[in-house]
C-alpha cells in the first residue's frame, strides 16, 4: 500500500501487517519454538523498524566507519565543456536546474576542468543520504573528506545538515597518475581549508589530517599502487582513533574499493571478541581480500558503475585491539532510487 515519505526529523516506521509478520516469521515444521514464541509475542499494531537495521547499541556506534563516493559531478552529467555555455562571456548563467546558481565564488581558486563541482541533485542526495544514517541511528559525529571540489561540496552538504563542521583528509586524494599526460602532470591545486570556510563551507581549517597538503604534494609521481597504500594507511589510521558516533569518510570510487578490501572474513573474527553487534543486521557473505595485492592498472570506468556517485560502504571495527579488523554492515543505509540506478549498490564480489 502507498505510504507518505517518513518525516526529515523523525522516521515513522508503519504497523506490521499480519501478512509480513508471517513473511518475517513463516510457519515451517522445522522452524524452531523460539522464532515462533517470538510470532506469537508480537501484536497486531505494533510498530517496528524491521524493514531497516538500526544500531543496536550506542556503545558500540563509535566502531562504525561509512565510506560514501562524493555526489553527482557536474562535468559528467554535461560534459567537459560545460563552462562555454553556463559561463559565457563573462557572466555566470545555468542554463540547466541541475547547476548550481552559486558556483562564481569558485572561479578564482579553482580550475574546474581538473576539479569539478557537483550538481544540485548531488547536494540534495547527499543530505538524503545523512537524512537516512540519522534515521537508522548512526548519525555521523565526525566527517572527513577527500581534497577534491566534489568531495568537499557533497561533505560540506551533509557536515552543514548536521551543523558541524568536517575536515579535510589530504591523504585520500586519487592518483596523481590519474592526472598524467606523458611527463606532464595535470592533477589539480586543490583549494586550501581556509579558502574553503572563507567561502562559506564548514570546513575546520584547525583540523590535523593524516597527511597534510606539503605531504601531498611531494609524492606527485607515486605510482597508483602506492597511492592505494596511502588512503589505506589513511583509513586505517582513522580507524583507530576515538570517537563518541560513527565516522563518515567522503572520498571517491576508488576509497570505497579499498574499504571493502580492509574486510576481514567472517570465518576470521576475533574469537569473543564481536560480542555487541553493531548493527542489528547480521552479514555472512563477507570475504577475505589481499589490499593492492593486483599491480594492474586500475579501471576507472569499471570502477566508477562499481561505486555509483553516492554509494556508502559500512564498515564496522570487528575487535578491541589492534591490528583492528572490519566487517561489512550490508543494507545498514536504505537505497537511494533514482530511475535505474542504486546508489547503494557497490558490487562487492
Amino acid at each position: 500500500p502507498s505510504m507518505a515519505p517518513p518525516s526529515t526529523d523523525k522516521c515513522v516506521t508503519p504497523p506490521v501487517r499480519s501478512d509480513i509478520l508471517l513473511f518475517l516469521f513463516p510457519k515451517k515444521k522445522n522452524f524452531s519454538s523460539k522464532h515462533d514464541d517470538q510470532r506469537k509475542k508480537i501484536p497486531g499494531n505494533a510498530v517496528t523498524s524491521a524493514f531497516w537495521p538500526r544500531v543496536a547499541e550506542s556503545k558500540d556506534r563509535h566502531r562504525l566507519i561509512f565510506v560514501m563516493r562524493n555526489a553527482e559531478r557536474i562535468d559528467r552529467v554535461f560534459g567537459p565543456d560545460w563552462l562555454e555555455t553556463e559561463y559565457a562571456f563573462g557572466k555566470f548563467q545555468p542554463t540547466d536546474q541541475n547547476i548550481p546558481s552559486s558556483l562564481k565564488h569558485l572561479l578564482p581558486h579553482t580550475n574546474f576542468l581538473f576539479d569539478s563541482p557537483i550538481t544540485t541533485m548531488g547536494k540534495y542526495t547527499s543530505q538524503l543520504v545523512a537524512r537516512a544514517m540519522t534515521q537508522r541511528g548512526a548519525s555521523p559525529k565526525k566527517i572527513v573528506s577527500a581534497p577534491a571540489l566534489r568531495c568537499v561540496q557533497t561533505a560540506s552538504a551533509i557536515a552543514s545538515l548536521l551543523n558541524i563542521k568536517f575536515g579535510i583528509e589530504y591523504g585520500l586524494a586519487e592518483p596523481p597518475s590519474w592526472f598524467s599526460l606523458g611527463d606532464h602532470q595535470l592533477s589539480p591545486d586543490y583549494i586550501s581549508p581556509e579558502q574553503f570556510a572563507s567561502l562559506g563551507y564548514a570546513v575546520d581549517p584547525a583540523y590535523s589530517p593524516v597527511l597534510n597538503q606539503e605531504s601531498l604534494s611531494k609524492q606527485r609521481r607515486e605510482t597508483e599502487k602506492e597511492s592505494k597504500d596511502r588512503v589505506d594507511f589513511v583509513l586505517r589510521y582513522l580507524g583507530t582513533e576515538d570517537r563518541s558516533g560513527p565516522l563518515l569518510v567522503i572520498g571517491h570510487a576508488l576509497t570505497c574499493q579499498i574499504a571493502t578490501d580492509m574486510v576481514i572474513a567472517a570465518s576470521e573474527k576475533g574469537k569473543g571478541e564481536w560480542d555487541n553487534a553493531v548493527t542489528s543486521y547480521s552479514d555472512e557473505g563477507q570475504r577475505q581480500s589481499d589490499p593492492h595485492e593486483n599491480e594492474e592498472p586500475t579501471d576507472t570506468l569499471t570502477l566508477g558503475i562499481k561505486f555509483p556517485y553516492g554509494a556508502v560502504v559500512s564498515l564496522a571495527r570487528a575487535n578491541t585491539t589492534m591490528p583492528y579488523q572490519y566487517r561489512i554492515c550490508r543494507n545498514l543505509i536504505p537505497p537511494l532510487t533514482c530511475g535505474r540506478y542504486f546508489n547503494n549498490k557497490p558490487v562487492l564480489d
